[in-house]
């Protein structure tokens, strides 16, 4: 069986995804009806990934093009239900209608051999939101943004094309973290969605005074069974916020009833209320509240304004929380510039507690990279386009795990990049301690010969002769060690970076692993790293963010 949240081959008889240790739904004994067999002659069927009271949904092979899809599947039962049928014949219509990254793409409708019918769509490798919600809460508030702004992206433009979703929670929106891409969207399910425009909707899919959806999601006007517009899909979207940042719901019930009753006649907490503990911004506390209100027309007037005001409110808080960050040191390392503030350190012992929890601060590597001399902010994965056209870059969150780390490498690269003139002569002699991560580095069998002998001697002291480099190692290895920085194997990271500076010492290279070394306390590496890629690249963009982490300045070289 394939695990329906990250696709490994699970074993028969495990009930957890040894990869990701998501709950694997198993058919009964006998095995599914459809498992192994071929559905309209296009789609082989894997595994079965869930199952609800519409149908069943598997994981399939698409087989002229050998690609993974998802197939939804209407039970036989229900066949002969005219509303059912045609609620599922509008799940895909009002999907097909979508044509956005952040939406699920449907692929195909038809009709199986025995009459079933189903619906192929994409298949997401990813954890939905309530599982992320249950295994990695609290959530830093940018990383709240960062997927926020793809839901409302997503029904921006189902809006726009007459679609309201009216199921949004958590169990319909998939986040996939992609090489590039952390925790990226796709809004799902649209099964009651109401098609805004549509002239021939044959049955009625809902009775008058019918209500649909999802009680603890549901906006007062869906509650009382009122027409629906697109401010009741961001009503939602303002309880899934209230949910991300506090870990609560904003009312609690035992009945849908009950849930009900409260859309329709209580005001919700303030956030900070029910989790004082939680960091929510003032901004964020204040958007949320304002998106819950009972009266539609004191909501956002629509998707696209509702994420220029989170776009606000995230510029808000990362221009409080540098100033923050600032103050917040004191007196413990010097600071060279009122936007720096050192990054936070971890104990070996809590690196290793969590392979994806670094510590990386991404408000003070942002503030960093902004600081220094002629530099620009790169654009990355976080950036998104305002509703005027203009891209904002969003920041990742601290608690993210690895996505302050890779914020950071990316920062570096593109300010390396923009600054690099040439490599400066090696300047032999620059040290500052010793140290390593349980003992000394051993380098490869085919590793090139290095000019200084001495085997107790530091790499970063190191000078690899010309002639004996080998650049497109050193490339391979590079790009090893940032797969391993996404991943969060920092450990692997250092060894391979370390091995590719053996093949070719470039200066960014002694940037990265001085800050690997950084973040695993281990300052007299750090220090030498630093010091070396200083000693190679004096006039560094990065030689504020040094010397403010080691207290100190560190001398350039004198000329030969």
């Amino acid at each position: 069986m394939y695990c329906p949240s990250c696709g490994a081959d699970a074993e028969d008889s495990s009930r957890y995804c040894p990869a990701c240790g998501a709950t694997l739904l198993r058919s009964a004994e006998g095995g599914d009806e459809y498992v192994g067999k071929t559905i309209a002659s296009k789609y082989r069927v894997e595994a079965l990934i869930g199952e609800g009271g519409m149908g069943k949904v598997y994981r399939a092979r698409q087989l002229a093009l050998d690609k993974v899809v998802v197939l939804k599947v209407l039970r036989h039962t229900l066949l002969s239900d005219e509303r059912t049928v045609a609620r599922f014949q509008r799940e895909a219509k009002a999907a097909s209608r979508l044509n956005h990254p952040n939406s699920i793409s449907v692929l195909d409708f038809g009709q199986a051999d025995d009459g079933a019918l189903f619906i192929a769509m994409e298949y997401v490798a990813g954890q939905d939101l309530h599982q992320i919600l249950s295994r990695e809460w609290p959530l830093g508030e940018a990383r709240v943004v960062r997927i926020a702004l793809q839901i409302l992206s997503a029904l921006s433009d189902a809006h726009g094309a007459g679609v309201i979703h009216r199921d949004l929670k958590p169990e319909n929106i998939m986040v996939e973290q992609r090489r590039n891409e952390p925790d990226f969207v796709k809004v799902l399910d649209f099964g009651i969605a109401k098609i805004t425009d549509s002239q021939d909707e044959g049955p009625a899919l809902t009775r008058a005074g019918f209500v649909c959806g999802t009680p603890e999601y549901m906006s007062p006007e869906q509650a009382r069974g009122a027409v629906l517009d697109h401010r009741s899909d961001l009503y939602a979207v303002g309880v899934i916020l209230y949910q991300l940042t506090t870990g609560l719901l904003p009312f609690e019930s035992d009945s849908a009833v009950g849930f009900a009753t409260k859309h329709l006649t209580e005001e919700p907490p303030p956030p900070t209320r029910r989790r004082p503990d939680a960091r929510i911004s003032p901004g964020m506390e204040r958007l949320i509240l304002r998106v819950l209100s009972k009266d539609p027309d004191d909501r956002p007037a629509n998707a696209g304004a509702f994420k220029t005001e989170l776009l606000a409110v995230d510029k808000e808080r990362r221009r409080g929380g540098a100033s923050a960050s600032a103050s917040e040191t004191g007196g413990r390392r010097p600071q060279a510039s009122g936007v720096l503030a050192p990054i936070p350190r971890k104990s070996q012992a809590a690196q290793n507690a969590s392979r994806n929890d670094t510590g990386w601060n991404d408000v003070t590597v942002e503030a960093t990279v902004q600081g220094l001399p002629h530099s620009r902010t790169p654009v990355s994965e976080e950036s998104t386009l305002a509703s005027d056209g203009t891209r904002t870059s969003v920041a990742a969150p601290a608690s993210s795990g690895g996505d302050g780390i890779i914020l950071f490498f990316k920062a570096l690269t593109t300010v390396l990049v923009l600054g690099a003139v040439g490599f400066f002569v090696y300047y032999f002699g620059i040290g500052a301690g010793s140290g390593s991560e349980g003992g000394q580095y051993v380098a490869p069998p085919n590793a090139p010969r290095l000019l200084t002998a001495g085997s107790d001697q530091p790499e970063y002291l190191r000078q690899i002769p010309s002639n004996a480099r080998n650049v497109d190692k050193a490339r391979k290895l590079t790009l090893d060690g940032d797969r391993d920085v996404l991943a969060g194997e920092l450990t692997r990271a250092t060894s391979s970076y370390k091995e590719a500076f053996l093949y070719n010492p470039e200066a960014e290279l002694a940037l990265k692993l001085g800050e690997l070394y950084w973040q695993r306390d281990n300052t007299d590496e750090a220090r030498g790293w630093w010091v070396r890629h200083l000693t190679d690249m004096p006039d560094s963009r990065a030689r504020a963010y040094i010397e403010v982490r080691l207290g100190s300045p560190v001398a350039r070289p004198s000329a030969p």
